[in-house]
C-alpha cells in the first residue's frame, strides 16, 4: 500500500492556480513558491533568533559582511553597495550599531568625507553567538531530510544558484 504523501500550502496553491493559469507549469511554480516562501520562513526565525541578541537581521548581516572583511574593517559606502543600503540607510544602521558598541567608526585621515567601519570585540563575541543560535535553528529545519538528502539538495540550490549568477552576469548585474 503506497501512502499518499502529505500536501502543502503550495499544492493547494497550485491546485487552485492551474484551472486560472493552464499555461503554467505546475513543477516549476511549486519549487519557486516553496523556495520563496522557506526564504521568508528563514527570515523570520533569522529575526527572532538574532533579537535575543538585541540586533535585527540587517544588523545582524551587517555584522557578517564586516566580520568577513579585510581587518574586519570596511568603508561605510563599501558596507552599503555590498548590502544594498543607500548611504542614509547605512547611517541608520551604524548609528544603532555604534551605540551597543559593537561597531567604531572612524575618518579615514586621507580622505575626511571617508568613515572606516570596525568591528569591535563584544560585536565579534556577540554576532559569535548569534551565528551559533542562528546555526541551531537552520540545522532543525533541514533536520527534516536526511544527511544524503541534505547534499542533494545542496546540489540542486548550487545548480540554481549558478544559473541565477550566470544570468545576471549576462545582465551586467554584480551576484549578490
Amino acid at each position: 500500500m503506497t501512502r499518499t504523501p502529505r500536501r502543502d500550502s503550495i499544492d493547494r496553491f497550485i491546485e487552485t492556480a492551474l484551472p486560472l493559469f493552464p499555461m503554467l507549469d505546475p513543477e516549476v511554480e511549486a519549487a519557486v513558491d516553496r523556495m520563496s516562501k522557506i526564504v521568508k520562513h528563514i527570515d523570520r526565525l533569522t529575526e527572532r533568533t538574532v533579537s535575543a541578541f538585541g540586533l535585527n537581521t540587517g544588523e545582524f548581516r551587517l555584522l557578517l559582511k564586516l566580520r568577513q572583511a579585510p581587518e574586519q574593517r570596511a568603508s561605510a559606502g563599501e558596507l552599503a553597495e555590498r548590502l544594498s543600503l543607500s548611504t542614509g540607510a547605512m547611517t541608520n544602521r551604524l548609528d544603532g550599531l555604534e551605540e551597543a558598541a559593537l561597531i567604531e567608526r572612524t575618518r579615514d585621515p586621507a580622505d575626511r568625507r571617508s568613515v572606516h567601519v570596525t568591528i569591535t570585540d563584544k560585536g565579534i563575541e556577540v554576532l559569535a553567538r548569534a551565528v551559533d543560535a542562528q546555526a541551531e535553528e537552520e540545522k532543525k529545519l533541514l533536520g527534516a531530510l536526511s544527511p544524503q538528502d541534505q547534499v542533494r539538495l545542496n546540489n540542486l540550490l548550487r545548480q540554481l544558484m549558478l544559473a541565477a549568477e550566470d544570468a545576471k552576469a549576462g545582465l551586467g548585474l554584480k551576484p549578490v
